[in-house]
């Protein structure tokens, strides 16, 4: 089977590339929007003498100009989307890059496509607090009361799963939690944000839905190889920490950083008051937190990766470990 891995230069496409072939996946092609960095690919051929692996540069906007992207391919893991920028950006690059990749898929008989999407699609508001989030739960009808990211993730899953009906492509979805780990981003916002020179600790003791971009890409390429067609799979690790023991390991090994806890009450009042005043001064101060957003995601919930597990899928770095090496990158970038 020819593998393509669209956004293999990413913070998690790299590593899904590695644990793709590091799985046994033969023959596979690597999307850059530009090239490579120097020796990336034949890192890979050094490490792995008995694969094929090439690489392919397009811009995944380019709508009808995909064809040879996709030529030949059996399987295409699709990774790349928009993770941070402006709100039309992230948009284009998570919806329309999509549109084109699955268009092009479908035009050249493409069987089967795996799509890397994200806890922000579910509809979580009205979930009772403690309950646990399947992967049979509601995801969001439109998406727009989660934020510009959470609006094109869930119009992207949607536009995925209407092509994939319509011509009948083999397909899987993997929504990863909270991915962290060397190359990645610092604290989440599920745990608190930085303002005036403090950090407000919003998540307290809410259970954290992390996974360690090794074990996650390790996720991608279990189901990639192996899940039946049609599966979905929520990607969080084993033991996960509440948000104020992540920011605690933070404060420790990393940066110790002046805290402010907000409690969930407090938080949904300054996000009603937020909501208000953003309409009221027609938009001067961004609604940042609403309280749907407050609602969705800070209140407690618990997590599970059976299904994952159901389809041999066993957590490689402990989350014990996992934090160590986060924590480890992040205090070396301060120096």
């Amino acid at each position: 089977m020819k593998i393509l891995l669209t956004g293999a230069g990413g913070f998690l496409g790299k590593q899904i590339a590695r644990s793709l072939l590091a799985n046994g996946a033969g023959n596979l092609r690597l999307h850059f929007r530009q090239r490579p960095p120097a020796g990336f690919v034949e890192g890979f051929g050094a490490q792995f003498p008995d694969a094929c692996i090439e690489w392919v540069a397009a811009n995944l906007l380019a709508r009808g100009k995909l064809d040879s992207v996709v030529h030949g391919v059996d399987c295409i893991v699709h990774a790349a989307a928009g993770m941070r920028g402006a709100a039309a950006d992230m948009f284009a690059n998570t919806v329309l890059g999509s549109r084109n990749v699955l268009e092009a898929a479908i035009a050249g008989g493409v069987q089967r496509v795996v799509l890397v999407s994200s806890f922000s699609v579910y509809n979580t508001e009205k979930l009772a607090s403690g309950a646990l989030l399947t992967e049979s739960n509601p995801i969001e009808q439109i998406g727009i009361n989660k934020g510009p990211y959470g609006y094109a993730k869930t119009r992207q899953e949607q536009l995925f799963l209407d092509l994939a009906q319509q011509h009948g492509l083999e397909t899987v979805i993997l929504r990863p939690g909270v991915i962290y780990g060397p190359g990645g981003g610092g604290l989440s916002p599920r745990v608190g944000i930085k303002a005036m020179g403090v950090f407000f600790s919003l998540g307290g003791k809410v259970t954290l839905p992390l996974t360690y971009v090794d074990n996650c890409a390790d996720a991608v390429a279990q189901a990639t190889l192996h899940a039946p067609s049609g599966s979905t799979f929520n990607v969080v690790d084993d033991d996960l920490p509440s948000c104020a023991q992540f920011l605690a390991g933070y404060r420790r090994q990393v940066q110790a950083v002046r805290t402010l806890q907000v409690p969930y009450w407090a938080f949904l009042i300054g996000a009603r008051w937020l909501q208000r005043y953003h309409h009221a001064s027609k938009g001067q101060l961004p609604a940042v937190f609403t309280p749907y957003v407050v609602r969705s995601m800070y209140r407690p919930l618990s997590y599970s990766n059976a299904a994952l597990r159901a389809i041999g899928w066993n957590q490689g770095v402990s989350t014990s470990e996992a934090m160590e090496r986060a924590f480890h990158w992040l205090r070396d970038q301060r120096r």
